[in-house]
């Protein structure tokens, strides 16, 4: 993908945040536009304002983001859409309408990696509409921006994600949530990921592990998860591909045995 051949609108009523979030976006190579409400927004828009991508505030004054994105996705149904809002519930009919949400006052870097992973998609309807039974990811990491990136990452790929800081953080949710995949780090103050995999796959063993590691893995760790990338080498898009592959593996392996019986989740 060329950053630069990628536009993209930026929709806010504050002319300040208009104003970084371009610093930001053309600085990480996009061309970016702006709108200071939906009105403007949409007048660009219909007077051929080419754009791939439109990030877009919930709360403005006169046409809100809710019905901005109800217009985009009548009048532009392939546009893909993010809302940045401050706003920290905001209503699943809006976040219905567009492909991810991001909230303000995060990382920068976990904007960049929601667009990166927006525009790596191919335009299509709102993840609402693709997949109305998201899996969900168990994400472990005990470096919280690399947490926030990895959710990120998943969530625009249209997965459901649960987070764990550390191994018994990680272990409890595996033991009591519904988990379709793992990925995991192998460093985790107080353990490595060697060990939590081993006894993931004690209790459920169909559950997909995917370590994310800075090294090869020592004789005998590698056979103990279903995925074992190099973190140097490995882009996030790769990863989030290896998932959706195991996942499906899974499930096709499942329904093609007519001995399977489900593992208690």
């Amino acid at each position: 993908m060329e950053l630069d051949t990628k536009r993209v609108l930026c929709v806010d009523d504050d002319l300040a945040t208009l104003k970084v979030r371009k610093f930001l976006l053309e600085a990480a190579g996009y061309t970016v536009v702006t709108a200071s409400s939906g009105a403007e927004a949409l007048r660009m828009l219909t007077e051929d304002t080419d754009v791939d991508l439109v990030l877009l505030d919930y709360l403005m004054p006169g046409m809100n983001g809710d019905e901005l994105a109800g217009r985009l996705r009548e009048l532009y149904p392939n546009l893909r859409l993010i809302a940045v809002s401050a706003v920290g519930q905001l209503p699943q009919a809006f976040l219905d309408r567009v492909d991810s949400y991001v909230q303000k006052g995060q990382d920068p870097e976990v904007l960049l990696s929601v667009i990166t992973a927006v525009l790596a998609r191919p335009a299509g309807p709102p993840k609402s509409q693709r997949s109305p039974t998201p899996a969900t990811i168990l994400c472990v990491e005990d470096e919280l921006l690399q947490l926030q990136l990895r959710k990120a990452q998943f969530e625009s790929a249209g997965f459901h994600v649960l987070l764990g800081r550390s191994a018994s953080a990680a272990m409890e949710i595996f033991r009591t949530q519904h988990v379709d995949a793992v990925v995991m780090d192998y460093w985790l103050s107080g353990s490595n990921g060697t060990s939590v995999a081993e006894e993931m796959k004690r209790l459920r063993p169909r559950i997909p592990v995917v370590m994310l590691s800075g090294f090869s893995p020592l004789p005998g760790e590698g056979v103990v998860v279903d995925a074992w990338l190099r973190k140097a080498a490995v882009e996030p898009e790769e990863v989030v591909n290896t998932v959706r592959q195991l996942i499906s593996l899974r499930s096709d392996t499942q329904r093609g045995d007519p001995n399977h019986r489900p593992v208690p989740e």
